[in-house]
């Protein structure tokens, strides 16, 4: 989780104007469900890293593929919309919020 944070803080910190068409950008229904599911295997990776780090970066990186199948995206997909949502006033905030809430539910629904 914390290259995750670190990668979204360099993206934040860039400053650059992002050169992308709407059609380009993940809605934020749908990016915000990425993200939730990004945070979960990111918690996954955390658990099982202490084990082997070898294989939990091979199972990361799994999830990783599954998630962007899953949702009919790439990489690239993932990286436009995180760098444009990073660069609207308070819209990336406003879809961590809402992740959050989302991972809080599934974790009341577990307990």
């Amino acid at each position: 989780m914390l290259r995750f944070l670190f990668f979204l803080f360099l993206i934040c910190s860039c400053g650059k104007s992002i050169n992308t068409t709407n059609k380009e950008i993940i809605k934020s229904e749908k990016f915000t469900k990425i993200i939730v599911d990004v945070h979960l295997i990111e918690a996954k990776f955390e658990t099982i890293k202490f084990k082997d780090e070898l294989i939990a970066q091979a199972i990361l990186q799994n999830d990783y593929d599954s998630i962007f199948n899953l949702h009919e995206i790439t990489y690239e997909d993932f990286k436009k919309s995180l760098e444009y949502y990073s660069l609207k006033d308070k819209q990336l905030e406003l879809i961590y919020t809402n992740a959050l809430e989302e991972i809080k539910k599934k974790n009341s629904r577990l307990n």
